[in-house]
């Protein structure tokens, strides 16, 4: 497994139960949203014409839709990043389709490191979430009470 996968690995694992855990609403869904997403990339990826991945690029082309709604939906700073990388995911694959220069393992590459984008983005956005001292979407782990904030 080459390490830039083994990265985005990792981090998804790490990355999407914070936000299910401690994010609030537009976390939570971009965590559901980005987990369905890689899932049907396992099954979409064998979609293929030549160079051209065209069912991961249906994929990432319904993703980007949903990612602008709820830019528009949710006032969220780290919305923007995430879809501005994923729109930059589906311009990888406009490229891959005007240039037969740009090979599949170039556009999955880009698709890692724009995808880790967005995924860094959501962690900022949880963090910020807790900076502001907004509550979690989910029910605390614990019965105890928080501590109260100075």
């Amino acid at each position: 497994m080459p390490p830039t996968q083994l990265f985005f690995l990792v981090s998804t694992v790490v990355i999407l139960p914070i936000a299910w855990l401690r994010g609030g609403h537009p976390e939570r869904m971009t965590a559901a949203i980005l987990l369905f997403n890689y899932l049907a990339g396992l099954v979409l990826q064998f979609g293929r014409v030549g160079e051209f991945m065209f069912g991961l690029a249906a994929a990432d082309v319904i993703l980007l839709g949903v990612l602008g709604w709820l830019t528009l939906r949710f006032d969220r700073w780290w919305l923007f990043l995430a879809t501005a990388a994923q729109g930059l995911v589906v311009l990888a694959y406009v490229a891959v389709l005007t240039s037969s220069e740009i090979t599949a393992r170039e556009n999955i590459v880009a698709q890692w490191v724009f995808g880790l984008i967005t995924l860094y983005a959501l962690l900022g956005g949880v963090f910020e979430r807790w900076l502001a001292g907004e509550r979690a979407a989910a029910p605390p782990l614990s019965d105890r009470p928080a501590r109260p904030r100075p």
